[in-house]
């Protein structure tokens, strides 16, 4: 069985050593002719070397843990894409059938995943419901849905099961598309039942918003007409790409404004624009207190997660959650993250931190 996939499972190292040893050579051989001109046999060691060796060197040695096989196709895909570009034009002979053997393979997953959609859609009205339900429970739409999902798509084969981290990669798309195009009109909820605490309005957040926007922007007028003097192919892929990107800042800022911290009777709840989410409950939550690490100290708190933005400085967090157990929380794409504690700026800080003391002494915390 596949075992369950977080970011601290890939070795960066590996991979980053992998891509210089296998891509630079075949780089400086292919397009550069270092060693002369190339013919057919040289590019054959080239489309191996980046459709098959690669590949497969990243999905055995660049991960801690097993991953799930439909990463290789992935990895065999993209290499291909990169011996295509690689590879010139008057030595791609034989490069035919390293494309035909790939598309075959992408057919067969393809096919896998029609099959898997199938039994998705068939279950779409129960997940409908079981995110009515759970948006009662826990207020904002990423940990809403993944809830939901977790109840809707829970299978006896295990197997099946780890499917669901393809089901929450999705989750993080719609919201994507949904509060950069779709939220503008939304207004931040306002609760019978809790209270809500912003964390976006102080500091120069805003300003590092802003000027991220207009940065991308021009990113992708610039880059579009730049590589579009070599492929009109390549340059509306990356055009996507970027694009994509500037919908995702916008989104992230978007969530961040309209998913506050709620606190009720029955613990913490946040999202953090579309990077972070989850549910704390008060049984797990030892204690508030002042912080008293610096920025750079709680940046490298690997245990940890921080409710709290910045401008172009990092500012002091003021507060820090202890848990009295490590806690499981989402991350960006739905991959999970253990922590231990929380730190917090609240745009009100004071009155967060005796919210926050009122409902443990009530548990006599």
């Amino acid at each position: 069985m596949v075992a369950a996939f977080t970011l601290n499972n890939i070795s960066w190292k590996r991979i980053l050593l992998f891509l210089l040893i296998i891509l630079v050579p075949n780089y400086l051989v292919m397009q550069v002719q270092l060693v002369g001109p190339v013919d057919d046999l040289v590019a054959i060691g080239t489309a191996i070397d980046l459709v098959i060796i690669l590949p497969l060197a990243i999905y055995f040695l660049g991960f801690k843990k097993r991953v799930s096989w439909l990463a290789l196709c992935a990895f065999i895909f993209w290499g291909l894409l990169l011996a295509n570009w690689i590879i010139p034009a008057e030595a791609d002979r034989y490069l035919t059938y390293f494309n035909k053997s790939v598309i075959v393979l992408e057919v067969s997953v393809i096919l896998l995943e029609a099959v898997l959609l199938i039994a998705i859609i068939k279950r779409i009205p129960l997940l409908i419901k079981n995110y009515h339900e759970e948006k009662e429970r826990h207020y904002h739409f990423l940990i809403s849905l993944s809830a939901a999902t977790e109840r809707t798509f829970t299978f006896k084969n295990e197997k099946l099961n780890k499917f669901k981290l393809i089901l929450r990669i999705l989750a993080t798309d719609i919201a994507a598309v949904y509060y950069s195009l779709f939220s503008w009109r939304k207004k931040a909820p306002a609760l019978e039942n809790g209270r809500t605490f912003t964390f976006h309005k102080d500091g120069g957040y805003q300003g590092v918003f802003f000027m991220l926007v207009h940065a991308m922007v021009l990113e992708v007028i610039a880059v579009h007409i730049l590589v579009a003097q070599v492929s009109h192919v390549a340059a509306w892929i990356l055009t996507l790409f970027d694009v994509y990107a500037l919908l995702f800042i916008i989104a992230d800022y978007q969530a961040i404004r309209l998913s506050p911290v709620v606190v009720d009777d029955r613990g913490i709840h946040f999202q953090k624009g579309v990077r972070q989410y989850g549910f704390i409950e008060w049984e797990k939550i030892n204690a508030i207190r002042k912080n008293e690490k610096s920025p750079k100290e709680v940046a490298k708190d690997r245990e940890s997660i921080s409710l709290a933005l910045n401008g172009m400085e990092p500012e002091p967090v003021p507060y820090v959650l202890d848990l009295t157990k490590p806690v499981e929380i989402r991350q960006l794409f739905g991959f999970k993250k253990v922590i231990r504690s929380i730190y917090v700026r609240m745009d009100q800080p004071h009155l967060f931190h005796e919210t926050i003391n009122e409902h443990l002494k009530k548990r006599g915390c």
